[in-house]
């Protein structure tokens, strides 16, 4: 078995009002459910506020550069762990979110949890 995290982005110009319809927020918990369900979740990660984009970086010479970044196309809103056979395997279940629906992305990564 292997871990995949899921990150879960969306477009800076998607509608905001997508992430508080009823509709959108009941199809993304159903959809995490059924990824519980499965038993392929490691870790739950977490969700991001996604408008504006925050961040805070500080860089190897110490200065600090702080948030919102508007000049970005896609930011991150949320990530959880799976663990699952292989990156098809990952596909599928990254290929089911909804956050597609809403003209978002899901990228997949693989990783080592110690």
């Amino acid at each position: 078995m292997k871990n995949f995290v899921l990150l879960l982005r969306v477009n800076t110009n998607m509608d905001p009002g997508a992430f508080t319809d009823p509709r959108e927020v009941a199809d993304r918990a159903k959809w995490l459910e059924d990824v519980k369900e499965k038993g392929i979740v490691k870790n739950l990660g977490g969700t991001m506020p996604p408008i504006p984009p925050m961040a805070t970086t500080i860089f190897a010479d110490g200065s600090v550069k702080e948030g919102p970044f508007k000049e970005v196309e896609h930011f991150l809103t949320g990530f959880l762990i799976i663990e699952v056979e292989d990156l098809e395997a990952a596909k599928k279940i990254a290929a089911t979110n909804p956050i597609l629906v809403a003209g978002g992305s899901v990228e997949i990564r693989e990783i080592l949890l110690r």
